[in-house]
């Protein structure tokens, strides 16, 4: 069941984890004033500008904001947290990377307003006074995503015996070839060597 938001009461109130209402539009200066804190699990299949820089679809990510003001300025006190599965950019296989962020910003309804931001907050655009929750734990997740993904212990890296027996049991056939040819050699040396001494005789 959705959350709803009693806009006639001021204090903070509690919500049980949210489930759509994460992906839809709220006004900023409302949650602000009600001191909301709302907690809400993202299946990470949903997060669009995220799950492309992840190495699969499955599990959600986790996670916890708190509204408020600092003076003229709503703000949005997050924290994130779960695992996400990435690709090692040095082996290739799967990984996972541990989510811990935490983060206060100030929701400004337009470009113009960042410079007034005080320097203790960071900027997110919602504009129109407008944003989804989705969209803040986007820019908590950009944030705590690595540049290159790649196993802190290299030796996660080397194949496991039991993968260098499926291998081999995969591509029997991969060394036939060679031997072939190595076969096919010697008689090709003893025909030439034949035509050879029957030219002599």
């Amino acid at each position: 069941m959705l959350g709803r938001f009693d806009l006639g009461r001021v204090g903070t109130y509690y919500t049980r984890p949210m489930s759509e209402a994460w992906s839809k539009p709220r006004d900023v200066g409302a949650l602000a004033d009600e001191q909301a804190d709302l907690e809400l699990a993202i299946p990470l299949a949903e997060l669009s500008r995220v799950r492309e820089r992840l190495g699969a679809l499955e599990g959600t990510i986790s996670g916890r904001v708190h509204f408020g003001r600092d003076g003229e300025f709503a703000v949005a006190t997050l924290e994130v947290s779960g695992s996400v599965p990435l690709v090692c950019q040095r082996c290739l296989k799967l990984m996972p990377w541990k989510i811990d962020g935490r983060a206060k910003v100030a929701l400004i309804a337009a470009d113009s307003q960042a410079d007034r931001v005080p320097e203790h907050l960071e900027p997110v655009l919602a504009a129109g006074g407008r944003i989804s929750l989705r969209e803040l734990f986007e820019e908590e997740l950009l944030l705590d995503l690595p540049i290159v993904a790649l196993h802190s212990d290299e030796r996660e890296c080397k194949p496991t015996a039991s993968a260098d027996r499926e291998s081999a049991v995969q591509r029997p056939f991969e060394r036939l070839g060679e031997l072939l040819k190595r076969g096919k050699e010697p008689s090709i040396a003893r025909e030439e060597t034949h035509h050879g001494r029957s030219k002599k005789s």
